[in-house]
């Protein structure tokens, strides 16, 4: 699966800031349409232990994850 890199900047509501760098996720599951079964995106992790999805097109509300 693809790798991803970005930065994330976080705030624990003070006034200091975090910089957490996100090096590396790979995809845990997919992301399916409920009705069709389609997959429409996948639920990636990242090194930190973070989840995010990425969506193929736009995001979905009606989901399952597989």
């Amino acid at each position: 699966m693809a790798k991803h890199d970005r930065n994330r900047e976080l705030s624990g509501g003070t006034s200091e800031k975090v910089i957490v760098r996100l090096r590396h996720a790979h995809a845990i599951k997919r992301i399916l349409d409920r009705k069709t079964l389609k997959i429409v995106g996948w639920l990636y992790e990242w090194n930190t232990g973070q989840t995010a999805p990425m969506w193929k097109d736009q995001p979905c509300k009606d989901v399952i994850y597989d």
